[in-house]
């Protein structure tokens, strides 16, 4: 009986990242037809910006991106940062979202599908596609 629950248990942790990866797609699929768009997407990475924007400057640090554990702050800003200033303004992190996003839509159908979705979060690490909307 004790294998039966260690290998259950096993099989639950497996399968915990691709269900959040899953509710992760379901809310950015903001009409529900099954693939992200750009606009989906760019709305989805806008409100993750305003989000980590703790102080509301319109400007990331690294110090705000560093409070979100799920993002690799040095990473974000390397991609993000286009004047290199040290900080990201949401013009640059929505310009690198959508870079981002054409980078997903391997098809080239303007849309991200469960696989591009999927392929593109365990392909590459990046910040616009790991964070939770």
């Amino acid at each position: 009986m004790k294998k039966i629950i260690v290998v259950l248990t096993m099989i639950a942790f497996a399968a915990a990242p691709v269900s959040a990866a899953d509710d992760t797609f379901q809310k950015a699929d903001q009409n529900k037809d099954g693939k992200i768009s750009l606009q989906e997407y760019l709305n989805a990475t806008s409100q993750v910006f305003d989000e980590l924007d703790k102080n509301h400057d319109g400007a990331l640090t690294k110090e705000e991106i560093q409070a979100n554990t799920k993002t690799d702050a040095d990473k974000l800003i390397r991609e993000a940062d286009a004047d290199r200033d040290g900080k990201i303004l949401k013009q640059e992190f929505q310009k690198a979202a959508q870079k981002r996003f054409h980078s997903m839509d391997k098809d080239r159908s303007g849309y991200i599908d469960h696989n591009e979705w999927a392929s593109g979060r365990s392909d590459l690490y990046s910040p616009f596609s790991l964070f939770s909307f």
